[in-house]
């Protein structure tokens, strides 16, 4: 229990270290740094060696001051990349849930979970009910696996590999990826009574600019709306809306 509390302590003090960067000062030495936390300078030096040698730190040369690395620009680019995401579907969601009338999600990868990053609610009193943040493994339920059967080959087998070996798949292993070569070549999963007993889900993928997946949209409902005759039409028009969706983000469809 020490030892975890320990940890955290740490962490604590490393965020408490990057807070002190700002755009007015870019650029901290140790002394500055010491007295701003109130940590004594061993300690801000041990964690800054440690952020350092992450990416997160860069200390110059000449002035031995040190200033944010690089590695916060690429987690800044995933950040507005999410937000730009969000920004462009979210017209398309909410014009789907009003043609669907059911629950429009837009989910992401991150790790072996997909996270849903926005939705838009059915306007019915039986529904879906899903929130932001919600994390669900990739190789359940149809955002999951539309994201999971969407990824690069090595990516996919990845993720599977270390799945398997950490007996996270309670289905069939052979069946699962028969069933994500087959969402990968049609575009789009359907799923019924899995994740969720009673609901179905439609999910298609997203791509950008680069032809780079990144995400899922699904539409999700109760299984007494669901028909024979329904199943044809949401995929249709949630895999439009998906091709909408990745048009806007500069993705060329084929």
């Amino acid at each position: 229990m020490k030892e975890r509390d320990s940890k955290v302590q740490s962490v604590e003090r490393a965020m408490s270290i990057l807070e002190c960067f700002t755009i007015e000062e870019p650029e901290q030495s140790l002394s500055e740094l010491s007295k701003k936390t109130a940590l004594n300078k061993s300690t801000v030096y041990r964690l800054l060696a440690t952020l350092e040698s992450m990416d997160y730190i860069k200390q110059n040369e000449l002035t031995s001051k040190y200033s944010l690395g690089f590695k916060f620009f690429h987690l800044g680019s995933v950040v507005m990349s999410n937000m730009e995401l969000r920004t462009i579907a979210y017209p398309f969601m909410k014009e789907l849930s009003e043609k669907t009338l059911e629950t429009i999600s837009l989910n992401i990868v991150e790790g072996d979970e997909r996270v849903c990053i926005e939705i838009v609610e059915s306007p019915l009193a039986i529904r879906n009910f899903s929130k932001v943040g919600q994390r669900n493994r990739l190789w359940v339920g149809a955002s999951g696996k539309v994201l999971l059967g969407s990824l690069k080959p090595e990516e996919q087998r990845h993720i599977l590999t270390n799945a398997i070996k950490n007996n996270l798949i309670e289905e069939d292993v052979d069946k699962l990826q028969q069933e994500l070569s087959e969402i990968q070549q049609q575009g789009y999963a359907v799923v019924i009574n899995e994740r969720v007993d009673g609901s179905f889900a439609v999910a298609t993928p997203i791509f950008d600019y680069k032809g780079q997946l990144v995400g899922s949209l699904t539409a999700a409902g109760p299984l007494q709306r669901l028909s024979d005759d329904r199943i044809p039409l949401l995929i249709e028009q949630v895999v439009k809306t998906g091709h909408s969706v990745s048009e806007s983000l500069g993705y060329k469809l084929e």
